[in-house]
């Protein structure tokens, strides 16, 4: 039994409008009576998702991906059905009453990882607190951070390595699991703690597990790196994750921006100033999964990158990135040549606040970083200059703009774009997608689309499944079959489909999203139509009788004995009658 009864879970989808609940998490462009968006599960540049307001479900017809309100919000925050039933609830102040003898938590896998890593943290922080930890106190009081943002960030201090791996093996943890998590290493039969005489500062994921760590060197010794992080392990994806996220997500919702950092330390800069909504890709190339994320945020980016030449660069590149996946975004005018943490600490509270309130649009910025890059005395880095100029300025800009940055361009260059005809630039394919993504939606055969057709008859009838497990049996496409089980299953209590209980059951997401795309109603067909529902059913058996003559066709190729040919023969042919009985009917 469900913790959550299934009447609350239809009175809940019944209140919550897909429309104002997915507006929490992506920006919705109203289309006639639905509504379009960029689709925030796949590589998506262009509007692909759509949204039935009739209907109350989610469709993406590039990623295929698709589902009701509750199915969205278990997707966008990677929870659990019934988790994101509760998330929805808590949206619409839904009072829900919890059957908690029911509850059953959700099992993951990596739990026993991430509490290898928590009981990790203790341990550091314990130290901090411990004498070993007075000098990197002291080093933590120079930096002005304070006793609540180590406790807020979990900041610790990694000893000489015996102690780490002693106090991780008397907790229970084998070398397996500590390997795996990146604590430590093997060489030559020795067995030593990854971090030591370190600054350690936790990562988590998008939900709060913790992860791994980013570590700063404390003493002087210019042959060890400044900073390491954790290496890639089973739970601990870089290109996967962004700092602070998780504490960051909810501020920046309410703040309605998020600050996006280049390191944990320039984060931890923004707490000090009481800041709360700041992150950091712990690296200054952003992967495409990490635009996702910052994509799932719904709130406008401030970039504050380091003020240096590198900085600058990151700012560049983050930039080109951020626009080809439609994120708004602006930069902060950084000519201090600092980064945050220093730009606290030497400058002081007030003048980081202000920073991140003196922004420049991306055009903005290249019209001051790109003519440093190129040699404007020269013609063709001329031409290059304006081709990419232009191509930013159609694509983020009014045409009042463009008139005023068209103008500047003709001042730096010389070439007149004024009175060209507006057009929108094509996009710079950086990517392609992947081939899950290519190939998802394959060309349908003549059996499948029958399939579906079927199915669609099963969903709106209970006369069409009766019919259909006498005639036909069972689905061959195993997806179809999978869902045709869900609505026996439900036949068995009622006497229709209820989609949004239907929807609630399905585990699988190709499974789900088939039922999606069979709710749109792709045959324009209402209700139980007879008709349809056995031309459906005869061309299911067409295709069987086909596939089957075919095989014999092979058969016969291939067997010596004139016999076994004459058999196989005679039984083809009587496969061969029936198919054309049904094509005569067909036609009748």
């Amino acid at each position: 039994m469900s913790w959550i009864s299934e009447d609350d879970i239809k009175a809940i989808r019944q209140q919550a409008d897909i429309v104002d609940v997915m507006s929490h998490y992506i920006t919705l462009e109203k289309k006639g009576k639905d509504y379009k968006a960029i689709c925030p599960f796949h590589d998506d540049h262009d509007p692909s998702l759509s949204i039935s307001t009739d209907k109350q479900i989610f469709k993406c017809f590039v990623c295929g991906t698709g589902g009701n309100v509750f199915t969205f919000v278990q997707k966008i925050e990677n929870i659990s059905f019934l988790e994101a039933v509760c998330k929805v609830a808590e949206l619409i102040h839904y009072p829900l009453h919890l059957d908690v003898h029911q509850f059953q938590p959700k099992v993951d896998v990596n739990k026993p990882y991430y509490d290898c890593i928590q009981s990790y943290i203790r341990f550091l922080t314990f130290e901090l607190e411990s004498e070993n930890g007075e000098s990197v106190k002291r080093y933590l009081s120079q930096r002005k951070i304070n006793e609540d943002i180590i406790k807020r960030f979990e900041i610790g201090y990694a000893p000489e390595s015996s102690r780490s791996v002693k106090y991780l093996k008397a907790k229970g943890f084998n070398e397996q699991i500590l390997t795996e998590t990146g604590l430590i290493r093997t060489h030559d039969l020795d067995t030593y703690a990854v971090f030591e005489q370190r600054l350690m500062i936790p990562i988590h994921d998008e939900n709060g597990n913790p992860v791994g760590f980013t570590a700063r060197r404390l003493n002087e010794d210019k042959k060890t790196a400044k900073y390491i992080n954790t290496s890639e392990t089973k739970i601990y994806h870089k290109g996967n994750l962004i700092f602070n996220y998780h504490r960051a997500k909810e501020f920046a919702k309410k703040n309605k921006r998020c600050i996006l950092v280049e390191g944990a330390m320039d984060v931890i800069a923004f707490e000090k100033a009481d800041i709360h909504e700041s992150i950091a890709c712990l690296g200054t190339a952003c992967t495409k999964e990490q635009m996702v994320l910052l994509k799932r945020l719904n709130v406008p980016l401030v970039v504050c990158y380091d003020g240096d030449r590198a900085g600058k660069a990151a700012t560049y590149k983050f930039g080109k990135l951020a626009v080809d996946y439609g994120l708004v975004f602006s930069i902060v005018k950084n000519t201090t040549g600092k980064d945050p943490d220093e730009i606290f600490n030497e400058l002081g509270k007030d003048e980081l606040y202000l920073s991140v309130h003196k922004t420049v649009s991306f055009v903005e910025f290249l019209f001051e970083y790109l003519p440093n890059q190129y040699d404007l005395d020269n013609y063709e880095d001329k031409k290059k200059f304006t081709s990419e100029m232009q191509s930013f300025i159609e694509r983020t800009c009014t045409d009042f703009e463009k008139a005023d940055y068209y103008s500047r361009i003709r001042d730096l260059t010389g070439f007149d774009l004024s009175h060209q005809t507006p057009q929108v630039m094509p996009k710079k394919e950086s990517y392609t997608r992947p081939a899950a993504i290519q190939n998802i939606e394959p060309l349908k055969n003549g059996r499948t689309l029958a399939e579906h057709g079927a199915l669609w008859m099963i969903l709106n009838s209970k006369i069409a499944a009766d019919q259909f497990k006498d005639q036909i049996g069972f689905f061959e496409d195993p997806v179809c079959e999978e869902l045709s089980l869900y609505c026996y299953d439900m036949y068995r209590s009622m006497d229709h489909i209820d989609f949004d209980v239907l929807m609630s059951h399905i585990e699988k997401e190709e499974v789900r999203n088939l039922l999606v795309t069979l709710m749109e109603n792709p045959f324009h067909v209402y209700g139980y139509n007879e008709d349809f529902f056995n031309d459906s059913l005869m061309k299911i058996k067409e295709c069987t009788l086909q596939a089957q003559i075919d095989n014999l066709n092979n058969q016969i190729k291939n067997v010596q004995d004139p016999m076994i040919k004459i058999s196989l023969a005679s039984k083809k042919q009587e496969l061969i009658v029936q198919r054309n009985e049904i094509l005569h009917r067909k036609e009748g």
